[in-house]
């Protein structure tokens, strides 16, 4: 028996990390329904089923490039030139486990639905081995695993139904910190270089997944460059992080950008990869220095080092190459002053909200009093033993904040450091107890206090995700409305509708659209450089000017099928912006009485009043939500004219559904989508 428990006890942390991993996992597969619900994860879903060889009708080989017909018609998008790792991981392993689904599109996005949820859960498991090559504490380790298996901020495209680039990305990112936090602690130069061209391979792919790669590699650079100043002020050299930031670099950037292997967008990025090199260059220099030249001189080798950096930046600057230095200013200077201007993740509407203080408590809430705390004792414990990891974790907390600012979306960026955070105060404080009296009382109380937070975290993680079970009750509409057009229009059907939509009916209609979430499609003779400006000129203008911002899209004159949606009465005014128009649709709600007569006069009286003639009634199960054109500019003047707006005369309005409309006719709809047909 005791032999047992000790092989049970050696084994302890195996038994422990499995336990995260359930949790990670489960905690993701709850969000499963009937269908993916992120319309980012349908274009995943496509290039996968190519790549797993499910259906591949839609994608051309032109030249040696792979063009997917189906988007940014009539140009089509080259694949070759985007991030494939996702869907490449996808498609060939499913082809690995193919005994367990069938393939078929349904075999393929039942295996999309525990994808996610596995990575994720994988990622949780590497949280613990990334937080304890930064701490070398296993319990602090183990309660940041805990908190990044369920904290929400931590489910970024990674559940079932949202499976997106992060999903698989992070772990390999984790994996290449872990790689080179583990490379820059060896004594023997063979494993520190190894282990970092273990870890430049772990961020290639990485990067070859998502774009999200360039904050991994902004940290890493910060983080050597300042423990480099660190080192120089002290004239102490840590020479195990110079050999490890010097591998890193030639095998994750310098060799992937000599051999063109990839996506090379991060990797040629002047400010993040500039950084890298900048410090490979000093650590060079160093060693090259210390090594050989400091026993042959007689003053501090510092002196040498600062007159050939100073000879360097002089060269530089009369070579003309002095816009490295402008770059990476630039870069700098934005992320930190004008977060809303710039982006290193991404470029659709989602991305560029920058968050406020109320953001940062709505997500973090009780978590964020630990950032103080977790600063203060890392600036001490840096002071006392000057470890680069306590400077990693400075600076990871620094940029997650500042990447925060930038974009609401990137409360993800804070899921491991936050929680590191977190285990780090309350190691401190149960250290703290140990050395006092009343142990057992206050270790009682602390841990109590632990776990409430833990539990609060917990909760709001396992809510969120359930709240999202359904969440692809939205998607089923356009299910509907893709079907019916796959049934009922010719193959080589143009297919016009604002670009959200552009995934699904790829996915669901198989025919071709101009715009989607990717809004990157290239421009064509004769459009705007942005496709969703003549998309949303087209919805903004009357019906006798609507093909003119199409016709550039449709030169084969292929049929035409308009789309617009429920969805437009709220994003109207995202179209209305990028038109650049006066197409302003607003609303208002009025509580039920429990009478019809009695709410419908009331309903007609506020119409009335204000002269709305343009309105669609919605019943809910309390109230009315009554949704209106507005007609009155800001002098209140009444435009009658902004009702024959084409968007206008779509959607389902008491004046819309294309009446008194000659090019466009009402051919289905299913109560959400609607689908017209237009004829030039």
């Amino acid at each position: 028996m005791k032999i047992e428990i000790e092989k049970l006890r050696k084994h302890k942390v195996v038994f422990l990390l499995f336990g995260i991993f359930l949790i990670g996992f489960a905690v993701r597969y709850i969000t499963k329904h009937e269908l993916l619900f992120d319309p980012d994860s349908y274009f995943w879903y496509q290039l996968a089923m190519y790549f797993a060889g499910i259906k591949t009708q839609h994608f051309i080989h032109v030249g040696g490039k792979t063009i997917f017909e189906l988007q940014y018609y009539p140009t089509g998008s080259i694949i070759n030139n985007m991030m494939l790792g996702l869907p490449i991981a996808i498609g060939y392993t499913f082809k690995l486990f193919s005994f367990a689904f069938p393939k078929t599109p349904e075999g393929m996005m039942s295996y999309m639905f525990i994808f996610g949820p596995f990575f994720g859960a994988l990622t949780c498991v590497m949280a613990y081995f990334l937080a304890y090559e930064l701490t070398e504490n296993k319990k602090a380790s183990f309660l940041v695993a805990l908190f990044y298996s369920f904290a929400p901020f931590a489910m970024t495209r990674n559940t079932a139904g949202d499976t997106g680039q992060e999903s698989l990305s992070t772990f390999f990112l984790f994996m290449f910190l872990y790689l080179f936090l583990k490379a820059s602690k060896q004594d023997n130069v063979r494993k520190s270089v190894l282990f970092a061209a273990l870890s430049g391979i772990s961020f290639w792919i990485g990067t070859n997944t998502w774009g999200g790669s360039g904050f991994y590699l902004g940290l890493l650079a910060s983080s050597v460059l300042v423990y480099f100043f660190v080192d120089f002020l002290t004239n102490k050299y840590h020479y195990p992080l110079f050999y490890s930031i010097i591998s890193f670099s030639v095998v994750g950037l310098l060799f992937p950008t000599i051999l063109k292997i990839g996506f090379l967008d991060t990797i040629r990025n002047p400010a993040l990869a500039g950084l890298c090199y900048f410090a490979s260059f000093f650590a060079i220099l160093i060693i090259i220095l210390d090594l050989f030249v400091k026993d042959r001189v007689k003053f501090d080798i510092r002196i040498i080092f600062l007159a050939i950096v100073g000879f360097i930046i002089i060269a530089i600057y009369l070579s003309g190459f002095s816009y490295l230095f402008y770059k990476i200013l630039d870069f700098i200077t934005h992320i930190v002053l004008h977060p809303e201007e710039k982006s290193i993740t991404g470029k659709t509407v989602a991305y560029y909200r920058t968050s406020s203080f109320e953001d940062f408590k709505r997500t973090f809430n009780i978590l964020l009093i630990f950032i103080p705390v977790g600063f203060t004792l890392l600036l001490y414990k840096f002071y006392k033993e000057k470890k680069f990891s306590d400077i990693f974790m400075i600076l990871f907390m620094i940029l997650g904040i500042l990447a925060f600012r930038m974009m609401i979306r990137l409360s993800f960026f804070l899921a491991f450091i936050l929680p590191l955070f977190v285990a780090i105060s309350f190691e401190k404080v149960f250290e703290i107890i140990k050395k006092g009296k009343n142990i057992k009382t206050n270790s009682i109380f602390v841990t109590v206090f632990l776990i409430l937070i833990v539990s609060m975290v917990c909760s709001q993680g396992i809510n969120q995700n359930k709240a999202q079970k359904y969440a692809d009750l939205s998607v089923m509409p356009w299910k509907d409305a893709g079907e019916w057009i796959k049934e009922n229009t010719p193959e080589k059907t143009l297919l016009i509708h604002w670009w959200d939509y552009g995934y699904h009916l790829q996915t669901f209609a198989e025919r071709y659209t101009i715009v989607d979430g990717g809004n990157s499609g290239p421009p064509v003779p004769g459009g705007s450089k942005n496709r969703n400006i003549d998309v949303a000129k087209a919805f903004c203008s009357n019906e006798d000017e609507f093909y003119k911002y199409i016709k550039p899209y449709n030169k084969d004159n292929l049929p035409i099928y308009v789309l617009v949606s429920y969805e437009e009465f709220g994003k109207s005014g995202a179209i209305n912006f990028h038109a650049q128009d006066e197409l302003f649709i607003q609303s208002f709600s009025i509580p039920k009485t429990g009478s019809i007569d009695e709410d419908t006069k009331k309903i007609s009286e506020i119409l009335k009043e204000y002269n709305i003639t343009t309105y669609s009634i919605v019943p809910f199960r309390n109230k009315y939500l009554i949704w209106f054109l507005v007609q009155r500019d800001a002098w209140g003047n009444y435009h009658p004219e902004w009702s024959e707006k084409v968007l206008a005369k779509l959607l389902p309005f008491n004046t819309g559904l294309a009446k008194g409309m000659k090019h466009f006719k009402l051919v289905y709809h299913n109560g959400y989508v609607y689908i017209y047909k237009f004829t030039p």
